[in-house]
């Protein structure tokens, strides 16, 4: 018995007595031996029994050896063909190996032992070519996969420094907007001109939410993360669902762990809207089954799920099926990519997925979809499982007298709409206001009176001294000065920086006045 048994021989030769000796001799090492006594009658068995080495004369009727090598070369040119002839001239083992043989034997074979090694190393090579072929494959799988990811992110690199670009200006511009909507409806007694001004605050405060969405999918965006029981989150979102979809679509739900996660609430919640929403889309015209599932998965290292590459560790799992039109091999492709959406137009913005995908990057973990048309959709999401208890959180609400206050308060901010907006809400709020357009003006004043004030609110963006320069100087001279950050967005400080330097707090535009002061109410009670 040798490493080769069960292997599938074929010789091709003329002379009986050969063809005998070498079936004799290769059966008792295991081997499977066909045989033929010329060329086309070879061709005929090696297509039918598919053998794994040939060993094929030179000289024979109907067929001669060089033809059934080209043949066989331009049909299975992974099997091996050895020659064994007795014509012993070195031009026809020169044109043999160039027809495509592997090795070149004479006759008479004194010594099958001879045979049986040359035999054993042209299938030796033959699996070497094999396994090199197969690892040559699935290395350019692998590069082919790692490409796609690589232009995925870039994509999403390129989205997110967009994103970033414009977020700065257009939360600015929000700000105004929201914060004189919120001053108007203070004051306002007409309650169709009450309608009007709510339905400017529900635009901007959609608008507020595509920004945040556009960052979230870029990875840009503030988020507020703790240790939460993710089970809770799911079973709202999937109730919510249930009461504004149809009963001709059944709902499955499978809630098997109360895990916990490191996530922003909100988000998790984003995430199972979308993918349900999402879900009973593809449903709509006819029945269906919307299936939701949370359960617990242990990764051990090096075990691929759904090939996705996930460290090692413990892991929420997230389902979210459908049995609705399923999507083709290219959409699937696409179907994270911002602004990508199959709906028809003006029911969907794209962004969905794209911040689905962004949200799940954010927390270290990773989604995957399979889908077939007509049979159905599923996502699967992996977040990494936290040993932390989950966090309480209680709500604080504060009504309008809680916010009113006398402290001096030093506002810049380069916006001349935002300053304006400043000076009109924290005068109606009883604050004793100096607002500055000017970073290097509010700083001489500061410098002026530098126990003059009790808080200082300042924008992060702005030209000859942002605003972490101009916190640095301040607490550089009193470092015991309340300041508080605001931004439209930015690169350079995010909050855990800012409260790292010593500023009381961050807070990310736009926001409407009543929060900052709020935010400002509260670091004020607090020194």
């Amino acid at each position: 018995m040798t490493s080769f048994e069960n292997k599938k021989l074929l010789t091709i030769d003329d002379e009986d007595g050969l063809r005998r000796s070498i079936q004799l001799f290769f059966e008792d090492s295991g081997f499977v031996v066909f045989e033929a006594d010329n060329g086309r009658a070879g061709l005929e068995v090696f297509r039918q029994e598919q053998p794994d080495i040939v060993l094929v004369d030179l000289r024979m009727p109907e067929m001669d050896g060089l033809q059934v090598i080209r043949t066989l070369a331009e049909e299975a040119p992974d099997v091996p063909v050895v020659v064994v002839s007795g014509t012993g001239m070195l031009e026809d083992a020169i044109e043999a190996i160039r027809a495509g043989a592997c090795d070149y034997i004479t006759k008479p074979v004194t010594d099958l032992l001879v045979l049986e090694h040359t035999v054993n190393k042209a299938l030796e090579k033959a699996d070497l070519i094999a396994e090199n072929r197969m690892y040559q494959e699935n290395l350019e799988e692998l590069v082919e996969k790692r490409t796609a990811e690589l232009r995925q992110a870039q994509k999403m690199e390129a989205i997110g420094t967009l994103a970033g670009g414009i977020a700065h200006d257009f939360n600015n511009i929000l700000t105004g907007i929201m914060g004189f909507d919120e001053l108007a409806l203070m004051i306002c007694k007409d309650e169709k001109l009450t309608g009007f001004l709510l339905e400017i605050k529900k635009g901007a405060d959609r608008a507020k939410g595509l920004v945040q969405q556009i960052l979230t999918f870029s990875r840009k965006g503030e988020q507020d993360q703790y240790p939460l029981q993710m089970s809770l989150i799911v079973r709202e979102a999937v109730k919510l669902i249930r009461s504004s979809i149809p009963t001709s679509i059944a709902m499955a739900q499978e809630i098997l762990s109360e895990a916990t996660v490191l996530a922003d609430p909100s988000q998790i919640h984003q995430i199972v809207m979308n993918l349900c929403t999402n879900a009973y889309h593809a449903m709509q015209g006819g029945g269906g089954e919307l299936g939701v599932s949370l359960r617990e998965i242990t990764v051990q290292d090096g075990e691929p799920i759904l090939g996705l590459d996930l460290a090692p560790g413990r892991y929420l799992a997230l389902q979210v099926s459908d049995t609705g039109c399923g999507m083709d091999k290219e959409t699937q492709e696409r179907i994270f990519d911002p602004y990508f959406t199959t709906k028809e137009a003006g029911r969907g913005t794209g962004l969905g997925l794209s911040v689905v995908h962004g949200i799940v990057g954010s927390y270290g973990g990773q989604i995957t979809v399979y889908s077939e048309p007509g049979i159905g959709t599923t996502f699967h999401v992996f977040l990494p499982i936290v040993d932390e208890p989950a966090a309480t959180i209680e709500e604080d609400v504060q009504n309008h007298e809680d916010l009113e206050g006398h402290e001096r308060i030093l506002f810049v901010d380069d916006e001349l709409v935002i300053a304006g907006l400043a000076q009109e809400a924290f005068d109606s709020f009883g604050y004793d206001i100096s607002v500055f357009t000017d970073s290097v003006e509010a700083f001489t004043a500061f410098q002026a009176e530098p126990k003059g004030f009790d808080i200082i609110v300042s924008d992060m963006t702005m030209p000859d001294m942002n605003g972490e320069e101009l916190a640095k100087e301040i607490l550089a001279i009193n470092k015991e000065q309340a300041i508080i950050l605001c931004t439209g967005f930015s690169e350079v400080l995010n909050r855990e920086r800012a409260l790292a330097m010593g500023i009381r707090d961050y807070v990310q535009k736009p926001v409407a006045m009543g929060e900052l002061i709020q935010v400002i109410r509260k670091v004020l009670d607090s020194e």
